[in-house]
């Protein structure tokens, strides 16, 4: 398969806004008209550039903003201007609210402790994926993967969109923000706002209930790119000054913050890179309409994302895994890993260019995975696009277990390579169907590859 087009660089420019009184509406409603202009630079698989331009003109018709008295526990120096942005991100995003946005004021301080507490309040789930994670050699015996969440979601932010309650939450020391600050602000006003029009974080949290965990990654991308396009298209707007600010500020955050296991920073990639690339491609054939068509019918994997929906793109559906759990364990897991999944695990242990080209191939996958309560253990079953790239597949997955994973040198036991140690791994030898089996417990690993019939 061949690397569809990418967006190399994408400039908006914002030419046109005009307001007017609308009667017909409300006496205080306006009806904004924007026209976008949007240049980007396509890089194709040959190597060649061809650069193309597109104008998209939107009208939007607004009702008015929160009223001042829904704003009471906002500084009264910054009522104003949160009103300006909130109008500003109706006419960038070309969606209006049709009601007034729920903004709830709190403390820096207690922001951090909500998000921090959604992971700490789930200490089961996030236990069994640190058991995972050490078993795959993706993080070491001494990080504590519910703190290295739980310091994730809660990194200092003045403001944040809680989808459950649609309520924005915004830090009530909010009294002269930064051009930063600001931006991000936008962002997830952007994000209520989508998801106010589109209802995005009802289907995604119904999606999440299937076990596709590929789609899942896909959606969330999809939402998050999308506010972070309408930042981009904001910052565009600032002086140069202020971009200037905005990008310093960005700079030292990266530099200050603490290092994260490489396959967590590949999972924030995904929004930031492939997925703001695919919006902007779609951004650049048919502004906000397209990109709001999308959103009614995502994309189904990553794969879609990766390839900028370029090709018929179907992933193979296969069956569960056919294994029965080991004794004393339970299923925790049926879902799919994806193009990207792969990419990101591979990645970790034989770098991206070596890790590309082995998921590039990605046909499709199911995996299943059981805990007993402290032990884990994992089945996956994967297809490549052709014989080829499943054999590719294979020898970088060999790789990674001999790099990662506390399995010792693999030995050849019925129709695939063995290793075990302090942990156990198989993985097939032969066919279009890989299989991969990891665990915890030598026993366990044992006895999953015995019921596969490997």
């Amino acid at each position: 398969m061949k690397r569809a087009n990418r967006v190399k660089w994408l400039t908006v420019v914002v030419v046109a806004s005009l307001a007017a009184s609308c009667g017909d509406q409300g006496p205080d409603s306006t009806t904004s008209t924007v026209v976008v202009q949007a240049t980007a630079e396509l890089t194709g698989a040959d190597g060649g550039t061809e650069t193309t331009a597109a104008t998209t003109t939107s009208t939007t018709t607004t009702i008015p903003p929160p009223p001042v008295e829904d704003l009471l526990f906002v500084p009264e120096s910054f009522r104003d201007r949160l009103v300006e942005l909130v109008e500003e991100t109706q006419m960038l995003r070309g969606l209006a609210f049709t009601n007034p946005l729920p903004i709830e004021a709190v403390t820096s301080q207690e922001i951090e402790r909500r998000l921090r507490s959604r992971v700490e309040d789930d200490p089961d789930l996030s236990e069994l994926y640190q058991s995972l994670f050490r078993l795959l050699g993706l993080i070491d015996a001494e990080t504590d993967w519910v703190s290295v969440l739980a310091g994730l979601r809660s990194r200092p932010t003045p403001a944040f969109y809680d989808a459950a309650d649609q309520v924005l939450w915004l830090a009530s020391t909010l009294e002269q923000p930064t051009p930063f600050e600001e931006m991000i602000l936008v962002g997830e006003i952007a994000k209520a706002l989508v998801d106010h029009n589109l209802d995005t974080w009802t289907r995604l949290e119904r999606l999440g209930g299937t076990g596709d965990s590929d789609s899942l990654t896909a959606w969330e991308a999809m939402a998050e790119a999308d506010a972070i396009l309408v930042e981009l298209l904001f910052l565009e707007g600032l002086t140069e000054a202020a971009q200037q600010e905005v990008t310093e500020h960005a700079w030292m955050l990266s530099v200050d913050g603490e290092a994260l296991p490489s396959f967590v920073e590949g999972s924030l990639r995904f929004a930031s890179g492939p997925t703001l690339d695919y919006l902007q491609r779609l951004f650049q054939l048919g502004g906000w309409d397209l990109i709001n068509d999308t959103h009614d019918e995502p994309p189904a994997s990553t794969e879609h994302i990766l390839s900028l929906g370029v090709g018929q793109l179907v992933p193979v559906l296969l069956p569960r895994p056919g294994v029965s759990a080991p004794e004393g364990y339970q299923e925790v897991s049926d879902a799919v890993w994806g193009q990207w999944g792969w990419e990101t695990l591979l990645s970790s242990a034989l770098g991206p260019e070596r890790a590309f080209p082995a998921a590039w191939g990605w046909g499709g996958d199911r995996y299943l995975l059981f805990s007993d309560g402290s032990e884990v253990a994992l089945v996956v079953d994967y297809i490549g696009d052709t014989a080829e790239d499943t054999e590719e597949m294979r020898v970088a997955l060999a790789e990674f277990i001999q790099d990662r994973m506390a399995v010792g040198e693999g030995r050849w036991r019925e129709g695939g390579n063995e290793y075990y140690d302090d942990d156990y791994a198989w993985l097939s030898g032969e066919g279009e169907l890989l299989t991969f089996i990891a665990a915890t417990d030598v026993t366990a690993g044992r006895d999953l590859r015995s019921s596969r019939g490997g």
